[in-house]
């Protein structure tokens, strides 16, 4: 889908757009402890590696 609409603009309290070079901060709260997988929604780097998990414990 990202692919299909490299422009697409998101307006999520999850998600955070960053030009390079720059930084942000995004704040999750979590209310349970589990393992969460989160990733880079800009076209080709999800398959470039741009992928993580955050264990809350």
């Amino acid at each position: 889908m990202m692919r299909a609409m490299p422009d697409m603009v998101h307006h999520d309290a999850n998600a955070i757009t960053v030009d390079a070079g720059h930084s942000g901060k995004l704040v999750w709260k979590f209310t349970r402890a589990e393992k969460f997988e989160f990733a880079c929604l800009q076209p080709g780097h999800y398959e470039a590696g741009m992928t993580g998990t955050v264990t809350v414990k």
